[in-house]
């Protein structure tokens, strides 16, 4: 598997995480503090807000251990190894959303 289509995966986990997360309901009743001034406060652009910043913030979050590991192996190019470390740490995020 090439790191391009454990990047396609890892997009499709944190799109997922986006939608089902626990952190959703928190996300979108502090709309006030990040919904800028411009965007109409309906619910639709709420929840699409909420579910693009929960999605990054996966993505985001899930980045640091995979960083790590490459740091501690002494890597210089992003692996497929280390693309499967950002799954995982993905996944993991993912699972409370599941259960």
């Amino acid at each position: 598997m090439n790191p391009q289509t454990i990047f396609i995966a890892l997009l499709g986990v944190t799109l997922l995480n986006g939608f089902i997360s626990p952190a959703v309901p928190l996300v979108f009743v502090m709309a006030p503090v990040w919904l800028p001034e411009f965007v109409p406060p309906t619910r639709i652009a709420l929840l699409y807000g909420t579910s693009l910043i929960v999605s990054v913030s996966t993505l985001m979050v899930s980045a640091v251990p995979a960083g790590i590991f490459e740091r501690l192996t002494g890597r210089q190019e992003t692996d497929a190894t280390s693309m499967f470390v950002w799954l995982g740490a993905a996944i993991l995020l993912t699972l409370p959303g599941l259960l």
